[in-house]
């Protein structure tokens, strides 16, 4: 059953209802998530951090306003009538050195990490995509114990973990970055996982 708009505030996590003070990163711009889409969604796409957004940029995870966001908007064209999607980061807020992006500390992800597990459960994805080595890795370390091997080829594969089927994957910035020659090779071997 999908959720309203008016419903998906209601689930919101509680940890991040109130300013959440487990690792401080709040403090410069609150958490962020998709709310438009928060509802019960076939796959899920798992970004790493948030990032810093204008006052008047509407805040969403991995935002088509990005190179990032809009190639994952690309490989969703065609399968929106299909699949529900959900957008996401790891560590939902914007981890800042001044007014500068910077790599989340693994204790920020530690603590973020429980509003990620209240996603899963919430919204019940079949397949969630991972992106980036690090991601990958901490995702499955701290739900199985399992180790990453992110495919040279782009043969991905999924790792079942109870009832879904969690596939990393190249972040898409380095695809865009360092091997813009396989985008199409990319986005058809993740696409081939829905």
């Amino acid at each position: 059953m999908a959720v309203t708009s008016s419903q998906a505030l209601s689930l919101k996590p509680k940890l991040c209802r109130k300013r959440c003070k487990a690792c401080g990163l709040d403090i410069s711009q609150g958490p962020v998530y998709d709310y438009d889409n928060l509802r019960v969604s076939n796959i899920f796409w798992v970004g790493l951090s948030a990032i810093q957004f204008d006052e008047d940029e509407e805040k969403i995870p991995l935002t088509p306003a990005t190179p990032s966001g809009q190639l994952v908007h690309h490989i969703e064209n065609g399968y929106r009538g299909k699949f529900k999607f959900y957008k996401t980061n790891l560590v939902k807020c914007a981890p800042l050195v001044g007014n500068k992006i910077r790599y989340p500390f693994e204790h920020e992800m530690i603590n973020c990490f429980p509003n990620f597990k209240w996603e899963l459960e919430q919204l019940q994805p079949s397949t969630v995509f991972l992106f980036g080595k690090q991601v990958s890795t901490f995702v499955l370390k701290n739900l199985e114990n399992q180790k990453v091997d992110l495919s040279d080829s782009f043969d991905y594969k999924a790792i079942r973990i109870g009832r879904i089927n969690f596939v990393p994957v190249h972040h898409p910035s380095f695809i865009l970055i360092y091997r813009r020659k396989v985008l199409c090779k990319y986005v058809e071997s993740i696409r081939r996982c829905f």
